[in-house]
Parts: C-alpha cells; structure tokens; sequence
C-alpha cells in the first residue's frame, strides 16, 4: 500500500510544486520548444502518477482478494485502530468502495479527455469545411491560402486533411508582402509543429478538476509558447521586424469579434501580443537565453525526476506516515 501512497503523493507534490517552477523557467520564452515539452511532460507524469498508483491498488486488491489484510497492509491496522473496536471487516469494505470510486473517476477522467481531443478534431474539420465553403468563387490568396470577406482582420490555420490557412479580406488588406509571406511562415510553423494537437490535449487535461492549478495554466502557457515558437520560425525567414509589423497590424481593435481567431485555428495574433512583440524587439542576451535553457531543461525533467525518485523510496514513506 505504501507505493501507490508515495506515487499519488508525489503526484500532489508535482501539482502544487511545479507551476511556478515552470511559470519562472519558461516566462521569458528563449527556447519556446523545450518550454512547452517542460509543461506537457509535468502535465502528463503527474496523469500517468495517478494511472500507476490506481492500477497498483487494483492490482494489489485482485491478488489478496481472500485476504485484504495482507493487500491493505498498514492501511486496515491504521484504521482499524482509529475506529476502535469496529469490525475490520468494515474498514476493508470501505477502503475497497474507495478504491473502486477512485479508479472509476480516474476512467471518467481519461474518457473524457479522450472525448474532447475527438470533439476538437472533429470542430476542426467542420471549421475547415465551412471554410472552403465560405471561400468559394473568391480568388485564393498568397501561397494559396482561403480569402474569406469578412471586416475583421484574422489570419489563422486549420489542420486535418485540408490543412488551411485562412485570411480575412481585411487582414490582407492591412499587410504588406513582405508582411503576408512572414505570416504565413508562421501559420506553416503551426501546422508543421502539429501545434494544434499539443493545444488540444493540454485543453482536455485543463478541464480536470483535480490538479486544475498545473493542467489550466499549463495549457495557457503552451499557447503562449507556441506562439512564440512560430514566431520565431517566420524571423528566422523574414527578419523580427517584419514580424512584429505583421503582429501590430493583425492585433488592431477590430481584427475579429471577439478579439481571438475561431477556436479550432491557430492564429498569428493570438495568445499575448504584447509579449510577443517586446521578445522579438529586444531579445535575452546571450547568458540569459543559457540560463533560461538550464532551468527549461531543468523544468522538463522536474515532473518525471520526483515521481521516479518518490516511488524509488516508497519504502520508507510509510514509517514516515505513521
């Protein structure tokens, strides 16, 4: 019983420990890439935590199914103690039922994140779909991008079979060439990082309410950085400059209804603007951009190192319980 303890503990310790571990490592954005593998890994040793410890617990309680003493160890004599003279056939009961309700919420859980990465694929096809649709007898834009008649100015693309990349007439109107091709660099950077599928599971994990500190600020902040990641592609082709002109002129009070891209695209205005474009003009000197590497990595492997290492020691987790 102590090692599924110690690995739901270390899980705890995860939660609470590492957003700001993380906030901290990867604010400044330097290596975009490593910041969103930093989160997405602490994201999921602390899932995969809860996977092992419930699958430990079923395990141990379909071998000493005869004898729950045995499967429970230190739990029943802790308990059974704290009740007194109740019957231990009780406390085995109940910590059975609370096995079992933790291992059907657990199932929910995956379930459901499974669910929500089909609803996003299956909004983004239809996105996609309407569209063409919406684009149909319009001249296609640069690079052969969808030119949609619409006001607002939005630029963002959908993946999926029809991998697109979407213009509004306004957003084409406010860029110059040089402008238009670093945005589309961008949205190729999307969609060749398949950022769209790492936005889609850290958006599936945010809705669980255990851990919802780590799993809602990660998910934000894997936004945030794959942003800047394709940022970072189109100056690497078009130069900072450009890019920050394009992002000025794509961020304007009326660049779309709500003031975001529809929500299965990704778009080259999206997540801090401002933020985006101080980085690009005035870029973290040589040290600090290695600094900030060191304690990404160190981020990256913070989640899996404590697990590993609490579940290492478990044995010596329960005297300390007791």
């Amino acid at each position: 019983m102590s090692l599924p303890v110690c690995v739901l503990g270390s899980s705890v310790v995860v939660t609470v420990a590492g957003p700001p571990v993380l906030r901290r490592a990867t604010r400044a954005g330097v290596a975009p890439a490593w910041g969103m593998a930093a989160w997405i890994t602490t994201m999921v040793s602390v899932l995969g935590a809860w996977v092992v410890a419930a699958a430990m617990l079923v395990d141990g309680l379909a071998k000493g199914w005869g004898h729950l003493d045995g499967a429970l160890g230190c739990c029943v004599a802790v308990l059974a103690g704290l009740v007194g003279d109740a019957p231990r056939g009780i406390v085995q009961s109940g910590l059975t039922t609370a096995v079992t309700l933790t291992t059907l919420a657990l199932a929910l859980v995956v379930v459901r994140v499974g669910f929500d990465l089909r609803r996003a694929r299956a909004g983004t096809r239809r996105h996609a779909e309407a569209a063409v649709l919406a684009a149909r007898g319009t001249p296609r834009g640069p690079g052969g991008a969808l030119v949609v008649d619409v006001k607002h100015r939005s630029v963002y693309c959908l993946p999926g079979r029809i991998r697109t990349i979407v213009f509004t007439r306004a957003a084409l109107d406010a860029l110059d060439e040089a402008q238009v091709a670093a945005v589309m660099a961008h949205e190729r950077a999307h969609l060749t990082g398949r950022h769209h599928q790492l936005l889609a599971f850290t958006a599936a994990l945010a809705r669980i309410r255990p851990g919802r500190r780590l799993f809602a600020e990660g998910a934000a902040s894997v936004a945030r950085l794959a942003e800047m990641a394709a940022d970072d592609a189109a100056a690497r082709r078009h130069g900072r400059e450009t890019v920050v002109g394009a992002l000025l002129a794509l961020s304007g009070p009326d660049r779309s209804p709500q003031g975001r891209v529809p929500a299965p695209g990704l778009g080259a205005a999206g997540a801090g603007v401002a933020d985006r474009v101080e980085r690009l003009l005035f870029p973290p000197g040589p040290v600090r951009a290695r600094l900030s590497r060191v304690a990404t990595t160190g981020a990256l492997l913070f989640g899996p190192l404590l697990v590993g290492s609490l579940t290492v020691l478990s044995p010596l987790c329960m005297p300390l319980m007791l």
